[in-house]
């Protein structure tokens, strides 16, 4: 299994909300901060959206996608005062206007959360904002995965919880591809990673066996690098030495065993790449601030 599909594994989008929003022009509407993956379609209409400094027009087919964003503003015109989400879900009429000929937009909204303990992740894979224009072939392709993803959660059909969750992966993989292609604004990260031809042949094999032994000189090898030379660049695009990211990696492994399984403590250690119980808790206390024990009974409560 590939490094991103791993990734994606551990995350376990989850708890789907959305809804289509209809408004008439002129409108505005502030949405709140959310430590959770925002996506949404232009169905009908423009509008402009601000986060922070950012600026951003959608138009209709266009799609977005964020994680964890603070406070942001979707709206027609800079000249109208924003309504917040929950008076607009408290009703939903209230930016509706009455004339018939008002020009209108319509979007999709919504939101999912990832499973404990490794949605951290996200946020060095979605950042800060991914606009995807509906001329393009991704968002063809999300537009689809939508239409199913309104089927699956309007249907009462046996397997549609999985069902939502695959969907949600499968959108998930489609826009970290499409990031994956602007290469000149990515930031450090496992995404920047496996776009650099020689760093992604090293993470691919440290993926591939993450229990074994890999010292900085091994991986250079994969990348078919010096060592001195592996271990800048790897940095620099990854942002963690390779010793710290494959640490980071085991540790996430083990974070997700501890609290997904009923493995023997030593499988656990194996599958962060210590032979011994007592050699894994000693860094898990160092790395997490808990020991293993008490952090698997504390996501068990």
């Amino acid at each position: 299994m590939d490094p991103l599909s791993q990734i994606i594994g551990l995350l376990r989008p989850r708890e789907l909300i959305w809804r289509m929003i209809a408004v008439s022009e002129p409108w505005a509407i502030r949405f709140p901060a959310v430590e959770a993956v925002v996506f949404g379609q232009m169905i009908e209409g423009t509008c402009t959206l601000e986060r922070d400094e950012v600026r951003l027009t959608l138009q209709p087919g266009d799609f977005m996608i964020m994680a964890c964003p603070p406070e942001w503003i979707m709206r027609s015109g800079p000249e109208v005062e924003p309504l917040g989400l929950k008076a607009l879900f408290a009703d939903p009429k209230v930016l509706q206007g009455a004339d018939p000929a008002t020009p209108v937009a319509r979007f999709l909204a919504g939101h999912f959360l990832f499973a404990e303990p490794n949605a951290d992740h996200i946020a060095g894979l979605l950042s800060p904002i991914i606009h995807i224009h509906a001329a393009d072939v991704a968002a063809q392709r999300l537009g689809r995965l939508l239409v199913l993803l309104d089927d699956e959660a309007t249907a009462d059909l046996p397997g549609r919880s999985l069902a939502l969750d695959r969907l949600l992966e499968v959108i998930l993989v489609e826009s970290l591809r499409y990031r994956a292609n602007q290469v000149e604004r990515m930031q450090p990260g496992l995404l920047a990673g496996l776009v650099d031809p020689r760093i992604s042949r090293a993470l691919r094999a440290l993926h591939t066996e993450p229990a074994r032994a890999w010292t900085v000189a091994h991986l250079a090898r994969e990348a078919g690098m010096s060592r001195a030379a592996f271990a800048a660049r790897f940095a620099e695009i990854v942002g963690l030495s390779p010793i710290g990211y494959l640490s980071a990696w085991r540790m996430s492994l083990a974070k997700a065993a501890l609290v997904s399984s009923k493995r023997p403590m030593i499988e656990i250690a194996e599958i962060a790449g210590y032979g011994s119980v007592s050699a894994f808790s000693t860094a898990f206390r160092r790395i997490i601030g808990l020991s293993p024990t008490v952090y698997s009974q504390m996501a068990a409560n």
